[in-house]
């Protein structure tokens, strides 16, 4: 049953056009993802579709019975206290235990701060029982683990449709049924999650680079032509004419972005030998112990990541790291060298009544050449320049906060919750860039990409103290174990890898078959890719080719991490 239908939804700024002629329907089980870079209009469309701000053009039609239940980018609870905002029934009660809220459900929201108003309004929308559709703008941002699990599990059972923004990307592909990108090129609908909208965005890529090489040929053609002299001329015929006119005449491609995000523009100061030292640190907060017996011995490349429920005291710990909290017991030591840059979750480092402009020249000056260039090269157009920072995006506000961080040069990366309202191209760039970082790294995050790319350990604070983990791709389920001390413990399945009890003619021939496997999939890998550049395929096929390609992928990925498994253990007995 349809829910909502969008039909021909254009909305333009004054300085920038969001979508144009954007038609989609919404109905009961669609799990809907909104994908864009910031500033492209995703929680603008979402307020659209909940009724709070209109569009230019377009139509709208609700379902005449619908309750639509909104988490916007910034909630207004209103008085009272938490209980009053989400509920007294059980169901009530539930979300306020799952998203961390139990030890404050009497507070009054006007004492919360922003993290946990934005947990607090979650628990709202996802408790109202009437509502027909859900629309979540950033619903992990703040979130634990097991708040996202659970989030995922109300999304995943819940009767009616469901909308949403987000950065986390096990999230889009876990649960989402069709994403929706925002571009400069339009507005793109995608069966499936995440991993469909990568393969059908390379898709239009690919095509898009290949029909402008077409044009390139045009344009080479047409000149030698006009270089041939008039009676040659006279000969082409007028249909080609046309058509060579219409391609030439064609607008190129504008992209919202232009170039990759200047993270590698700042340099970076040499970092010693002797870092930061932890030696049974411990912190309170109004009387309230949060972690004690701490103990890190930080090296040069670091690369550590922080877990743990909400309200245990991760943050309190980066502020005891950085020098701005001292701590209840126990000593840290720095090295002569260090230079930390600290990209706090709340922003603190930023004016908020100050412009872009002050923010990067300084009070009372105007930007030179090198700082209106570097402001492109993150991304911020013209316009912006002068707008005070609250008026920008959180996005915009985390990707200037981290443009100041960058500029003091700092060895020693301090990231709270660094993925909060970045979007994904701006992660992606990032996380790239962290793999070059010649510094120390510790980095507080629920996101499970984020823990896996960029991470080499993790600790965990819990009710069970102060804990080290693991790392690689169990950190998550240990992560989790760690926040419900009940839950199953993994396997430690990369310590039977490394001594399987195989004889090693067994693993070499075992090998050869995960080769050949690997042939054969990359095969239909090339195939698969193949038939998507067939501008003749219809819609469904298309879309069944894709389902087919990302299933190929996995099989391939598979294949290669048992051939690394297997090559390993080889290499480990001869």
């Amino acid at each position: 049953m349809i829910l909502l239908d969008v039909s021909s939804l254009s909305l333009a700024w004054p300085t920038k056009t969001l979508f144009v002629d954007l038609s989609f329907t919404i109905e009961e089980k669609d799990r809907i993802g909104i994908l864009g870079i910031n500033g492209s209009g995703k929680s603008t469309l979402l307020n659209i579709l909940a009724g709070a701000e209109t569009a230019d053009q377009g139509v709208i039609r609700r379902r005449s019975d619908l309750a639509i239940s909104f988490l916007s980018q910034r909630p207004e609870l209103g008085e009272g206290t938490v209980s009053d905002a989400v509920g007294s029934d059980w169901q009530a009660k539930a979300a306020i235990d799952r998203l961390g809220l139990t030890e404050i459900a009497d507070r009054s929201i006007a004492s919360l701060s922003g993290g946990q108003q934005k947990r607090a309004a979650l628990a709202a929308v996802l408790e109202n029982s009437g509502a027909g559709l859900l629309i979540l703008d950033e619903p992990t941002n703040h979130l634990d683990i097991e708040g996202i699990e659970y989030l995922e599990r109300v999304i995943k059972d819940f009767a009616g449709g469901v909308v949403f923004v987000s950065h986390d990307r096990y999230l889009i592909d876990r649960v989402a049924t069709k994403t929706i990108e925002l571009s400069s090129d339009g507005a793109f609908v995608v069966e499936g999650g995440y991993q469909s909208h990568l393969l059908a965005k390379a898709e239009r890529e690919a095509k898009s680079e290949r029909d402008e090489a077409t044009r390139r040929v045009l344009e080479r053609k047409e000149l030698a032509w006009l270089q041939r002299g008039a009676r040659a001329r006279r000969r082409k015929s007028k249909s080609r004419l046309a058509i060579a006119q219409r391609t030439l005449a064609a607008p190129t491609r504008q992209e919202q972005r232009i170039g990759p995000l200047a993270l590698n523009d700042f340099g970076q100061q040499r970092l010693g030998r002797q870092v930061i030292d932890l030696e049974n640190v411990g912190a309170e907060v109004g009387g309230k112990k949060l972690f004690d017996n701490v103990n890190i011995l930080m090296s040069s490349m670091e690369r550590l990541g922080v877990v743990g429920p909400n309200g245990v005291g991760k943050s309190t710990l980066l502020d005891v790291i950085a020098g701005r909290r001292i701590p209840t017991t126990g000593t840290v030591n720095y090295g002569s060298t260090i230079r930390i840059g600290y990209f706090d979750q709340i922003g603190e480092t930023l004016d908020q009544d100050a412009s872009v402009e002050e923010i990067v020249a300084g009070p009372g000056s105007r930007l030179d050449h090198r700082q209106t260039s570097l402001l492109g090269r993150f991304w911020f157009e013209p316009a912006t320049h002068r707008a005070q920072v609250r008026t920008l995006s959180g996005g915009e506000q985390r990707r200037l906060q981290l443009m100041s961080v960058l500029a003091s040069e700092p060895n020693v990366l301090l990231l709270d919750e660094p993925t909060n309202d970045l979007d994904l191209d701006t992660l992606r760039a990032l996380e790239d860039w962290l793999d070059t970082f010649r510094g120390a790294l510790v980095v507080v995050t629920h996101d499970r990409a984020l823990l896996e790319r960029t991470v080499e350990h993790v600790v965990a604070l819990g009710e069970e103290g102060f804990r080290h983990l693991g790392a690689g791709e169990a950190v998550w389920e240990q992560a989790r174990s760690e926040s419900q001390p009940n839950a199953p413990r993994p396997k430690p399945e990369a310590k039977k890898r490394q001594r399987s009890g195989r004889s090693l003619s067994t693993l070499h021939y075992e090998l050869q078959e995960v080769e050949v496997e690997i042939e054969k999939r990359a095969l239909e890998r090339d195939q698969y890719s193949a038939f998507l550049t067939d501008d003749s395929i219809t819609h469904n096929s298309q879309q069944e080719m894709y389902r087919s390609l990302a299933s190929t992928l996995e099989s391939l990925e598979n294949a290669e991490d048992r051939w690394l498994a297997i090559s390993e253990e080889i290499e480990g007995r001869t």
